[in-house]
């Protein structure tokens, strides 16, 4: 991929995920020093490309699941914690571990689930989850509804294949390929992740998970 389509497609799903909005090409003029038509020639490029895609007609893009699969392996800039931050996770962790999951909540907007063993999980933040824009889909309220049925199932999926902070998605994401889970893991066989829709601030949520996964207990 060149450069500047990187660059665009960098753009796009980082204003997408901000604003839950599709992403038009007078939206990225500011942010590029070249016309609006030759930023829509690129647009149609990525989208040829599965990397972007128009929900309806007349509508911006909007990142695919290849689009965000690509931010994460190449684009993405992991946003550093303040020190505030820091010693909030580090005082929780050590703390009570279900404390840390509810600051995590707080700080993303997204479920948590923290996995003391296969079949021993704490799941939080539904309430949170349900006030993304996503779920005015009831649609995504009925799917939502599953993964929370079929929650144990899904993390004996991935449960001990868990190392380093990773980020599942699309058609690999055993919770549901309408949603993305970024998990690490814990001493002692535990696992902590975040899930969420597709449109998660993915930066911040692994800088989190990483802050985390360096404390030393």
């Amino acid at each position: 991929m060149e450069n500047r389509s990187k660059e665009l497609l960098k753009e796009i799903i980082e204003i997408y995920i901000e604003t839950a909005k599709p992403v038009g090409s007078q939206c990225l003029v500011e942010s590029f020093d070249i016309s609006s038509a030759t930023i829509r020639n690129e647009m149609i490029l990525l989208e040829n490309e599965d990397y972007i895609m128009q929900p309806h007609i007349s509508a911006g893009r909007i990142p695919t699941i290849l689009g965000y699969q690509y931010y994460l392996n190449n684009l993405i800039k992991i946003k550093e914690l303040n020190n505030k931050e820091e010693e909030e996770i580090k005082e929780v962790y050590n703390d009570d571990i279900r404390k840390l999951a509810k600051l995590l909540v707080e700080k993303t907007n997204l479920a948590v689930i923290v996995g003391f063993d296969p079949h021993d999980l704490y799941f939080t933040g539904l309430f949170n989850l349900f006030s993304q824009v996503e779920f005015e889909d009831y649609k995504m309220v009925l799917s939502m509804s599953q993964v929370v049925d079929s929650l144990e199932k899904a993390i004996n999926e991935i449960y001990n294949d868990v190392d380093d902070t990773e980020v599942i998605l699309g058609p690999n994401n055993p919770f549901s390929e309408h949603f993305s889970v970024v998990v690490t893991s814990l001493p002692n066989n535990r696992l902590i992740a975040v899930l969420g829709p597709n449109r998660m601030d993915y930066s911040k949520i692994l800088s989190l998970l990483n802050s985390i996964k360096e404390i030393k207990k």
